[in-house]
């Protein structure tokens, strides 16, 4: 009789395990085979929750709770997979990490002599296949125990002649390595994160983690709830490469708008944008999926240099929707800004050149400030008149373009349920999202003319509850989803464009008058 197994070391790795469960049986009925149990080792030193259990056993894991061989004090993973010798009722044992999605024909890993694996290239067991014994077991605890001349589990392993790098399993599954996952790539925060970021992979991951969620909460209430797969989806069907965007000299535009009485202003800020030659296309994103975009939209753009302007009707009702991933997108850099917003265009051109030169930053003219505790779990939310400031609004600020599919398709989305909920707080998403997968912190561009702000009059800002309501949505934001670990990243300099220095011939007796006095 065979087993898949893995080890849940810390509850950290519940979610990953579960969808590498999910996705096994998922290939197992992609191809049925001979029943083949799945094993979940559970170290007892750590604390798991009852849900916990239920969830891995509705996926229909055998859990099995673990402790240590006797002089084994040490609490680590390793320890914990030395029990996978000690599973006797079974021939055979494919052992799996949470790193890992199954795609097809899991037979071929079930037939595969032991010794066979995949390890990626910092020498991480992902996958490998042993046949359990007694024998075995106390050879391998034995050996761990000297622990003389070995580094890594994988050294154990190849020094015991358990894995046989002739026999490396080549790949039906998605192998996540390096150290950004998909279920943590918002929180890797350095400057290499192109690097380890793929887009597709780890968006194929969160549908599986949504296929688990609606599985365990078919009943959601969350009208939104296939928003994410529905946009993405239909983005990828479309592109050939989603992070290609050749146009560096130029960026697009993406104004967002929902009333028809705005049509009118609109239709001015669009002539106004056009006027620039660094602006290659304008996005008017029309957000109310319940009333057709209205004619006089259309007859103006017309009467504009149209081909540079795409309207995007929306099928959902959400403020995330200003952050769509769209296909004719073609430039590097994304302008995003509201409807009530006017920006001289020498300014907003010396924004972009100011993006261009810290490209990971969210770059724009509204800062502004807040302050989280992980002890009390509180947050506050403020409008500032100096530094240092850690929030740059979406009203008006230029991104990277591959951020657009990381918020709509790699982040969890009961976040962007609570936007839909309150209606509020998806550039306080945005932000943590950018320097939490960055570490890059926001940028202030100061203007040289005054920008006009027409949302000043009336608007979400200028309710009473608004300004606790995004305290209240950061310290939700970092508390559950970036597990107390504030992503956000105080900044204290402001661009600006050059004038020339205050400079004057130096007078020693006009220094020592000023300093005296």
């Amino acid at each position: 009789m065979c087993s898949f197994a893995t080890v849940l070391f810390n509850r950290d790795m519940m979610e990953a395990t579960v969808v590498s469960i999910y996705s096994l049986n998922t290939a197992f009925a992609l191809k049925p085979t001979s029943k083949t149990d799945i094993i979940v080792l559970l170290s007892e030193s750590n604390q798991f929750q009852q849900e916990d259990i239920q969830q891995l056993e509705r996926l229909g894991a055998h859990v099995i709770r673990t402790s240590f061989p006797t002089g084994l004090n040490t609490d680590t993973c390793d320890h914990a997979m030395l029990n996978l010798w000690a599973l006797l009722d079974y021939q055979k044992i494919v052992y799996f990490s949470p790193d890992i999605v199954f795609e097809n024909d899991v037979n071929q890993l079930i037939n595969a002599p032991a010794g066979s694996a995949i390890i990626t290239s910092t020498f991480d067991i992902t996958l490998f296949v042993l046949e359990p014994t007694a024998k075995t077991f106390e050879l391998v605890v034995r050996e761990y125990r000297k622990k003389t001349h070995i580094t890594t589990f994988t050294d154990l392993l190849e020094a015991l002649s358990l894995i046989d790098y002739k026999l490396r399993l080549r790949k039906n599954a998605l192998v996540f390595t390096g150290p950004m996952k998909p279920w943590n790539f918002h929180t890797y925060g350095d400057v290499d994160w192109s690097k380890y970021y793929n887009p597709i992979s780890f968006y194929k991951w969160r549908t599986i983690s949504n296929d688990v969620r609606h599985l365990f909460n078919p009943h959601s209430e969350w009208k939104n709830e296939a928003r994410q797969r529905t946009v993405c989806d239909s983005y990828l069907g479309a592109v050939t490469d989603i992070r290609h965007f050749a146009v560096k000299d130029q960026f697009s535009v993406m104004l967002s708008t929902y009333n028809p009485e705005r049509i009118r202003h609109l239709s001015l800020l669009i002539r106004h944008l056009l006027k620039s030659n660094k602006i290659h296309t304008v996005f008017v994103t029309w957000h109310n999926p319940d009333l057709q975009v209205p004619d006089t939209l259309y007859r103006e753009i017309e009467e504009t240099d149209y081909h540079r302007v795409k309207v995007l009707s929306q099928t959902f009702d959400s403020l995330n929707n200003r952050f769509n991933p769209t296909e004719e997108l073609q430039t590097e850099a994304v302008y995003i800004m509201d409807d009530d917003i006017y920006i001289d265009l020498q300014d907003l051109e010396f924004t972009f050149s100011a993006w261009q030169s810290r490209k990971d930053s969210v770059v724009g003219h509204f800062p502004r400030a807040h302050t989280y505790d992980p002890e009390t779990q509180e947050a506050t939310y403020r409008v500032i008149g100096q530094a240092p400031y850690s929030i740059i609004l979406t009203k008006s600020m230029f991104i990277r373009s591959d951020y657009l599919f990381s918020y709509t398709c790699l982040l969890e989305p009961e976040l962007h349920a609570s936007v839909d909920r309150q209606l509020n707080c998806e550039d306080l998403g945005f932000a943590m999202m950018a320097s939490g997968l960055s570490g890059a912190g926001p940028t202030y561009v100061r203007t040289q003319k005054t920008m006009e702000d027409f949302g000043l009059k009336k608007g979400i800002s200028t309710n009473a509850a608004h300004m606790p309501a995004r305290s209240h949505c950061i310290a939700d934001f970092i508390t559950n989803y970036w597990h107390t670990h504030d992503p956000l990243i105080l900044s204290n300099d402001a661009v600006a464009p050059f004038v020339r220095p205050l400079i004057r011939t130096g007078s020693w007796e006009r220094v020592t008058k000023s300093i005296l006095n």
